[in-house]
């Protein structure tokens, strides 16, 4: 899937930054959901477009942390909605419900520390802004981290992605 997305992106410069906005936001927003959607790589990709040419380093900048701070603005929103029956569904396995009480020990105490870190941890990028949510973590203290993580994180990979992008197709 990366190798089609990256000559998607490539071939097609709106689609790319459509993507680099969307899979971010579906990643964190959606947490069963964004284990698979690869929002890590679309941002990647997007500084390989900005290398080839195809939109400005700041386009791409800008894409990936707008999608990775409205993902998790959702993912903290749906947290906070079905707290209860998310809750219920994540514990529902004793080996779920260690892991999850684990994850919302480590938010309760680091808080804002957790979300930035997370946001660097593949499968807790996906759960960290729907536990936030859960926990009861006050919007203002979670929107502050989301926004400082998500732009080290957008920046990081962005401007890796535009070192690669020689590597890459085109």
């Amino acid at each position: 899937m990366t190798a089609w997305l990256g000559e998607q992106v490539l071939a097609y410069g709106s689609f790319g930054i459509l993507a680099a906005v969307l899979l971010p936001a579906l990643e964190a927003a959606l947490p069963v959901v964004g284990a698979l959607m690869p929002g890590q790589t679309a941002v990647v990709l997007g500084g390989m477009l900005a290398w080839h040419g195809h939109i400005t380093v700041e386009a791409a900048l800008f894409t990936a942390l707008m999608g990775a701070v409205l993902g998790n603005l959702a993912g903290f929103a749906v947290g906070r909605r079905w707290q209860g029956r998310l809750l219920a569904r994540m514990t529902s396995r004793s080996r779920h419900r260690r892991y999850t009480e684990r994850a919302q020990g480590l938010i309760e105490r680091r808080g804002g520390s957790a979300v930035f870190v997370g946001r660097f941890t593949a499968v807790l990028r996906t759960f960290i802004p729907t536990l936030c949510g859960t926990t009861g973590m006050p919007l203002r203290r979670y929107r502050f981290w989301s926004v400082v993580s998500s732009a080290v994180w957008a920046s990081a990979f962005v401007l890796f992605g535009y070192v690669m992008g020689p590597a890459g197709p085109g």
